[in-house]
């Protein structure tokens, strides 16, 4: 069921007024579209209990079997329980490298997921700001529309005109701020992977 365009309009704009009230207190970015705080990026020390990893660092991505896991095991389309049974097989495997080796795959792990992190976060900002404007057109155009519906010479092919697209900017508006609601939750995925994932290798030094 379709919503007369004043109802879509007033909605669009109390949950975008709504939104930017619920933020954090404190310094934030004008553009983010997420009530979560923006983290741009983790901290090893966030995600890693274990020995140092400085080490491992700048040189995971040379040991061919390391490399090899962690793109494979960093992808959220694999599931968890079977990226953490690989971490187990690799490291039974690894032999009197062990302790090397999987320090190297907590390397790359953080590396390629701390990377798509701030890559999503990236996209959140942009598309906080694209949000951000077109509240911005939906509001003065609809401040227009209420001045032409009021005028004394209302043409109703124009008011007509400027109605259709208030109601699909509104529209537009609602699609994005559903599509946000989800994309919003991707960060703390990515974390909660790593965390599980940093995890496991942690238990299999042990």
């Amino acid at each position: 069921m379709r919503f007369h365009h004043h109802s879509i309009v007033a909605l669009a704009l109390v949950v975008f007024a709504s939104t930017a009230d619920a933020r954090p207190s404190g310094p934030v970015d004008p553009n983010w579209p997420c009530q979560a705080v923006r983290v741009p990026s983790l901290k090893v020390a966030q995600v890693w209990p274990g020995p140092p990893i400085d080490g491992a660092t700048g040189v995971w991505r040379d040991d061919e079997d390391v490399a090899a896991l962690v793109h494979e095991i960093a992808q959220r389309r694999v599931p968890l329980n079977e990226a953490q049974a690989r971490i187990q097989t690799f490291a039974q495997r690894a032999g009197a490298d062990r302790q090397a080796k999987l320090l190297k795959v907590v390397a790359g792990l953080f590396s390629v997921m701390n990377a798509e992190r701030s890559s999503v976060i990236d996209g959140l900002d942009r598309a906080g700001a694209r949000q951000k404007e077109l509240a911005a057109t939906l509001r003065d155009d609809n401040e227009r529309l209420q001045q032409l519906q009021s005028g004394a010479n209302d043409s109703a092919a124009q008011t007509n005109q400027l109605q259709q697209k208030v109601t699909w900017e509104a529209e537009v508006f609602q699609d994005r701020r559903q599509s946000l609601r989800y994309a919003c939750d991707v960060p703390r995925k990515i974390e909660q992977r790593l965390l599980a994932l940093a995890k496991t290798v942690s238990q299999q030094l042990q």
